[in-house]
C-alpha cells in the first residue's frame, strides 16, 4: 500500500500489480475504503514481431469510473487518485487514457483539464501518455 497525498493523513491506496484487462485502485482510511477506480483495457492489434504482451503495442485504459465517499469529498483524494493511476500508466506505459466525464460538467471540465486530459464537446476525455 501507498500513502495517498491529500489533505487527510493516514490515507493509504492500494494498487494493482502490473496491467490487466482490468485495474482497480482502492483508498482506504483505516480499515474503511473511502474511494476507488475501476479502469478496462483496450488493445490494439499486436504487432507481427510482438513476442509478449510487453511488446504490445497502443494499450490504452478506459477510466470506466472514480467514485469518492460523500464523506470524503472535496479533500483532494480524487485529485490524488487520478494522479496515482497517470502515474502507474505512465510507467507502465500505457499510451493513453480515455472516457467520459459524468456529473457537474462544467467543474469536471476544469478537473480533467488540470490532470492535462483533452475534452471534446461530448464531455469524452482522453489523455495521451508520453
Amino acid at each position: 500500500m501507498t500513502q495517498l497525498q491529500c489533505k487527510i493523513s493516514d490515507v493509504v491506496l492500494r494498487k494493482p500489480r502490473g496491467l490487466s484487462s482490468r485495474l482497480f485502485f482502492c483508498v482506504y482510511s483505516g480499515p474503511n475504503a473511502i474511494a476507488f477506480a475501476r479502469l478496462s483495457s483496450r488493445t490494439s492489434a499486436p504487432a507481427k514481431h510482438a513476442r509478449s504482451e510487453q511488446d504490445v503495442p497502443g494499450v490504452s485504459y478506459c477510466l470506466k469510473n472514480i467514485e469518492v465517499s460523500q464523506n470524503y469529498r472535496n479533500k483532494g483524494i480524487g485529485s490524488a487518485l487520478l494522479d496515482e493511476i497517470i502515474h502507474f500508466c505512465k510507467d507502465e506505459r500505457v499510451s493513453s487514457i480515455y472516457g467520459e466525464a459524468k456529473g457537474n460538467i462544467s467543474v469536471l471540465r476544469r478537473w480533467y483539464e488540470q490532470k492535462g486530459f483533452e475534452l471534446d464537446n461530448t464531455n469524452n476525455i482522453q489523455l495521451s501518455l508520453p
